[in-house]
């Protein structure tokens, strides 16, 4: 950092250069160094201002000039400024140096060279010189024999005080937050005594090694070197990487006896530089390793994965003999009990093909639909549901269907909107009768159902609920009606956005700018919310930031979003929070937070780190697919188990009524040889995995 310094009588007066531009002259009020004693200087006398890392000075039409080293100043540009310049403002003479003015180089000292810019062109010092290079060796090596990054840290500071004779030593990192943490000391030590932060800060804003002889005399640290124990000299250093300062190494002596030298200091300068680079070195070999440790656990989560798939296909594909075999008995059976059972027959088929395909690697595919009459859907539903009404004898009126289409996207909606109503028709009694008339409303065509008193709303299984929010269709129930909402066209279809979303629950319209800003940056959509999380479905959003001023029951609105299942994995954010809160707000489910006053580069920096959140999620995707695959397997026995039931109960009434029907039999038989399959889904569903030592892993099945 750059000085002026001035004299006034026999005291020196230091000003470090941290304003660009900075004014020199009279006026207090306008100017970052001024005189207002001094008539001779203009009310704005000069500036000096940094242009491409060179500073410069220039004269702003002062009464009396400057001059720079004795000679006026080019105008109207100015001149550049050199190390130890002299500018003269009107008879005001300030010296510009690029560091700390007025140290003499031997008691105090910094911004050393390297080591053979600090020895002497003299015989005598090439002995030093080599001295030094192979005691700087010497501790390099040692220090490099260790790989572990832990160990380097002692290392580091035991190495250097046997290099340079120090009493004791001090490794000191430094914090996000501010302020310093040491990690390794040596020598006689007292907890929190005998290290001077005024040091460590000097350091760290300066960016360079110094040596103080006289620490309680060193102007660079006000007199607060040593406090509580009087050392005789010191050292202190900067670990700095790719600018950013990590840490610091410091030593001292007691003795007053024993001062340190420029060389001492070079060579203290040159073993932290190469033992701050050595500890990065480590530091990325450890998350390299670590890396690898994660992809290798990827990729048995992937085999695992995949050997799951594999026995799911193999369980699908013999459960579809026995149908096939099933399906072929029941065309010859009689009436609208052989009707029904072979739509449920078709319904179970349709389900293992639908499981089947949805454990292939391309079913996560788009797929495209199409616009599908209203009068052939209607056909549709009635033939599926015909044979049901028939058996439970009861009269569905359908009005006649209204010229139109809806949007029929691929998969198997006709099943599951089939599924989701049959739910309602099992529960009806003879002699009952059902209701079908169509409506429309903007964008939807809707089917209402109109059903006895009596009845209680559906309650659909995941995959039926699953396969109509993927096709855009939306059900309610009220007033003894079941509305089907059936999607016009694919402007309707719920849609992912193009990017993903950081949501915002704020009532302050002054943080949408910020956010907006942050959003940008992050190539990111902003999508304000409420207190409470809209219903779903909802598309899928990379984090969420919640605020906390005027929001009364921030724990509540934390809770709501955490348990919803479009936010259960969401990294949370909480802004303008105070410290006292935190643990309240992460056992509520935030996952970080913000005080008030922060800036948007603040909150910028927070969320890319949030978003090495999702990156560690990422490695349990894996596990959670395989746990999804126990949780199909659930949905399909509970799918394929009411299908079975209805089969197994008019096979039952068939065989009464024929008993000499040897077919009826055989239904019964691949009837309970599909249970007993079913069985093994379920068994998949609830058993855990067995993991051995060599990462390999087994499905225990009893």
């Amino acid at each position: 950092m750059p000085y002026l310094s001035w004299m006034e009588g026999s005291q020196r007066f230091r000003h470090a250069i941290t304003e660009d531009p900075c004014i020199l002259g009279r006026d207090p009020m306008a100017c970052a160094v001024a005189q207002p004693a001094l008539g001779s200087l203009s009310r704005t006398h000069a500036e000096l201002r940094r242009i491409g890392g060179v500073w410069w000075v220039k004269d702003l039409d002062s009464a009396n000039g400057t001059t720079l080293n004795g000679l006026p100043l080019n105008r109207p540009q100015g001149n550049t400024l050199q190390d130890g310049d002299e500018l003269s403002l009107g008879g005001w003479h300030v010296t510009f140096t690029a560091g700390f003015p007025g140290l003499d180089g031997t008691t105090f000292a910094e911004r050393v060279g390297d080591l053979f810019q600090e020895v002497q062109p003299e015989p005598a010092q090439a002995m030093v010189l080599i001295r030094g290079v192979e005691l700087l060796y010497r501790s390099t090596e040692r220090l490099l024999r260790e790989m572990d990054s832990d160990a380097q840290v002692r290392g580091l500071l035991e190495e250097s005080l046997r290099l340079l004779a120090g009493d004791r030593g001090f490794l000191v990192m430094r914090l996000k937050e501010g302020g310093w943490r040491t990690v390794h000391r040596v020598g006689d030590v007292q907890e929190g005594i005998g290290l001077s932060r005024s040091v460590l800060d000097y350091v760290a804003q300066e960016h360079t090694a110094v040596l103080s002889n006289r620490p309680l005399a060193d102007p660079r640290f006000g007199g607060l070197s040593l406090v509580e124990l009087h050392r005789g000299s010191l050292l202190c250093a900067p670990m700095i990487d790719e600018g950013d300062i990590l840490g610091a190494l410091y030593l001292d002596r007691e003795s007053a006896g024993r001062p340190f030298s420029r060389f001492d200091l070079a060579i203290f300068q040159a073993f932290v530089r190469q033992g701050s680079l050595a500890l990065r070195q480590a530091m990325l070999q450890r998350r390299a390793l670590s890396q690898a440790e994660q992809q290798g656990e990827l990729l048995r989560l992937r085999n695992e994965r995949q050997r799951e798939m594999d026995r799911h296909g193999e369980l699908l594909a013999a459960m579809a003999v026995p149908l096939r075999r099933i399906q072929g008995w029941a065309e010859e059976l009689p009436a609208a009990a052989g009707e029904a059972i072979r739509g449920q027959l078709d319904q179970l088929t349709t389900l293992l093909d639908h499981g089947h395909r949805e454990g292939l690697p391309e079913a996560a595919a788009s797929t495209t639909g199409h616009p599908f009459p209203l009068s052939s859907l209607q056909e549709d539903l009635a033939r599926r549901w015909e044979a049901l009404l028939a058996l439970r004898r009861v009269t569905m009126r359908w009005s006649d269907p209204p010229q139109g289409f809806v949007w029929m996207p691929g998969g198997p909606l006709i099943p599951a909107l089939a599924g989701l109503v049959e739910l309602m028709l099992m529960q009806l009694s003879p002699g009952m009768e059902i209701s079908a008339r169509w409506d429309q409303e903007r964008g939807f065509h809707i089917l209402r159902l109109g059903l006895p008193p009596g009845l209680h709303a559906p309650t659909p299984d995941p995959w039926t609920q699953r396969v109509l929010q993927d096709a855009g269709l939306r059900w309610q129930w009220a007033d003894q009606a079941l509305d089907l909402y059936l999607p016009e066209g694919p402007d309707a279809m719920p849609e992912e956005p193009s990017r993903p979303l950081l949501g915002l629950v704020s009532d302050e319209l002054g943080l949408l700018g910020l956010f907006q800003t942050v959003a940008e940056a992050g190539d990111l959509l902003l999508h304000p919310l409420e207190t409470q999380p809209p219903p779903p479905p909802l598309p899928k959003f990379r984090f969420l930031v919640i605020d906390a001023k005027g929001n009364p029951e921030l724990e509540s609105t934390i809770r709501a979003y955490r348990q919803h299942p479009s936010f259960a994995t969401t990294p949370i954010l909480v802004v303008r929070s105070s410290e006292d809160e935190t643990s309240r707000l992460i056992e509520a489910g935030a996952t970080d937070w913000l005080a008030e006053g922060f800036r948007w580069e603040a909150l910028y920096h927070r969320l890319q780190v949030l978003r090495g959140h999702t990156e560690l999620q990422q490695r349990a995707l894996a596990a959670e697919r395989l746990e999804s695959f126990r949780q199909m397997a659930g949905t399909l026995k509970h799918e394929i188990n009411n299908p079975l039931a209805i089969i197994s109960m008019q096979v039952e009434m068939l065989q009464r009524k024929y008993p000499e029907e040897a077919k009826l039999a055989k239904i019964g038989d691949m009837v309970d040889r599909i249970r007993a399959l079913v069985q093994v889904l379920q068994k998949m569903r609830e058993t855990p995995t067995e993991d051995y030592a060599d990462g390999s892993s087994i499905l225990k099945l009893g």
